[in-house]
Formats: structure tokens, C-alpha cells, sequence
């Protein structure tokens, strides 16, 4: 006869990035359950695992969050044990997104002190139209707005790995509603950071999921596509969190690279001549 009685498992799970390759699962064992994590994505993902549990153990605690590797399948996050003879059960609750957070960028300033390529092609001078807490649709954030036209040659302003491209949408309107329709593609830095480009042209995308992308290189072409105005780049760099997002002031080479990097300003044009 089984000395162990299951009673009920109630597995919640949530994510604030919509539809991430990314799924938590209970698996048998002896006596209890392994918890796995399957990471299909091309960066990490952590997780923020909270159990209920009665007359069960877990082998790697219980309130935190664990980083699961890109690429990933069958990861053991925690292994639930009976205590002793009799009824058990548990309510898990997970929270996941984008990220390792255990190893997450601790150093702001250090992230902050990389220099980044203008993300347009050499010889091209654009205008910054909102900058760091921009007193349209920026406060609060350190993103940059460079105003081009539509069809703009878009250049990766630092190097990484794609983790995600949306070039298929083709509604533009003015209402923060809108953010849903935004195209973009986002880059995963080596110290944890990400990069977002956002309101790429439709179907312009010269990169995908996987792709490791070198510093210069041609990823779009730039668009008026999701909450949008007019016809711009939107560029932010960020660090990741389950919810939200922390955006963070870069430095960029301007004219021939030879001067000192700087942040760039509202209002003002600067030109890549490098």
C-alpha cells in the first residue's frame, strides 16, 4: 500500500513578457516531485517560486528566485520530498521573465560607463526629439527618441544575442494603448543588460531569435509602427526585473568617435561620421 496520500497541486504561474518559450513543470519521484523548468529562449530566464507546502521538504528552498540557462530543458529547480508517512500537498506560484536575477547587473554605474555606436549608418546625422525623462512619453525613463524617416537603415549599437523580433505589425496610433502594435527587437547583453529597438518598419528585420549580432551591424529599418507620433527610433537600454523594467542612461561615440563619449541631449542632432 502507498504510504503517501497526494491531495492537490494548484500551479499559478505568470510572466510579464508575453509568451515566453518558457514553462515550469512537476515531474513523479521517489517519494515526492521534482520541479523542472524547460528555457527555450536565447537568454536566461529567472524564476520567482513561491510553495505551500504540507509534509513536503524542498531540497533548494522556497521564496526565491532561480535563474534557469538559455536553451535549456529539464532544469531541476527544486525537488519536494515526503517528511513522513501520511497525506501531503502543495500550491506553487511562479513569476518569471527575461534575465538571470540572481547574477543580475548590481554595478549601474559599470553598465552605465559602456560606450555605445550611434545605432544609424556612418555619415547620417539625426535628431534626438525626446530624450532622458522626456516631457512627452519619457518621463521617468532613460530611453531616446531619434526622429528619421521611414526606411531608415538601423545599426546595432552594441553587440549580443537577439532574443526577440516583432516586424509584423502595421498599426501606428497615438494612444498608449497602442503599445501592443509596437514592432521591435531586443538584444541581450553580456553583463545582463538588454536593448530595446522599437517601431522597426514592417517586415524589415534583418536579424532573428539566436542571432549573435555584432556592434555595427544592420539589424532593421527604422518605422512609425505601434504608439507612435511620427516616424522615429525609440531606444532604450534596461535591466530586467519580473515586472518591471530599469532603464539606464548610456554613452554614445558621436562625429568620428575621437571625442568623448557622451549622453546625448534632447533636441539635438548628432551625426556618426565612424
Amino acid at each position: 500500500m502507498n504510504k503517501f496520500l497526494f491531495i492537490f497541486i494548484l500551479l499559478i504561474s505568470y510572466n510579464s513578457f508575453s509568451q515566453l518559450n518558457f514553462k515550469t513543470y512537476f515531474k513523479k519521484a521517489e517519494n515526492g516531485f521534482e520541479f523542472l523548468a524547460d528555457n527555450n529562449e536565447y537568454c536566461p530566464v529567472s524564476v520567482e517560486v513561491d510553495l505551500e507546502l504540507v509534509n513536503l521538504s524542498t531540497s533548494n528552498g522556497n521564496f526565491r528566485t532561480y535563474a534557469i540557462p538559455a536553451r535549456t530543458t529539464g532544469f531541476v529547480i527544486t525537488t519536494l520530498k515526503a517528511i513522513k508517512a501520511g497525506a501531503y500537498k502543495y500550491n506553487s506560484k511562479t513569476s518569471y521573465n527575461y534575465g538571470d536575477f540572481e547574477n543580475k547587473v548590481k554595478d549601474t554605474v559599470a553598465a552605465e560607463e559602456y560606450i555605445y555606436n550611434l545605432p544609424f549608418k556612418k555619415g547620417k546625422k539625426f535628431k534626438v526629439s525626446q530624450g532622458y525623462n522626456g516631457v512627452q512619453t519619457h518621463q521617468k525613463i532613460n530611453a531616446l527618441d531619434f526622429i528619421m524617416p521611414i526606411g531608415t537603415d538601423i545599426y546595432a549599437a552594441r553587440e549580443g544575442v537577439v532574443i526577440k523580433v516583432v516586424d509584423y505589425n502595421t498599426k501606428t496610433c497615438v494612444t498608449k494603448g497602442c503599445l501592443e502594435y509596437n514592432n521591435f527587437i531586443l538584444i541581450y547583453h553580456s553583463d545582463g543588460t538588454f536593448s530595446d529597438y522599437v517601431h522597426i518598419d514592417t517586415n524589415t528585420a534583418q536579424v532573428k531569435p539566436g542571432d549573435n549580432v555584432s556592434k555595427g551591424q544592420l539589424i532593421a529599418k527604422s518605422g512609425n509602427i505601434g504608439w507612435s507620433t511620427n516616424p522615429h527610433l525609440h531606444f532604450e537600454v534596461f535591466k530586467q526585473d519580473i515586472i518591471k523594467r530599469e532603464t539606464l542612461k548610456t554613452k554614445f561615440k558621436i562625429n568620428d568617435g575621437t571625442e568623448a563619449p557622451i549622453y546625448l541631449e534632447e533636441s539635438v542632432k548628432y551625426q556618426r561620421k565612424y
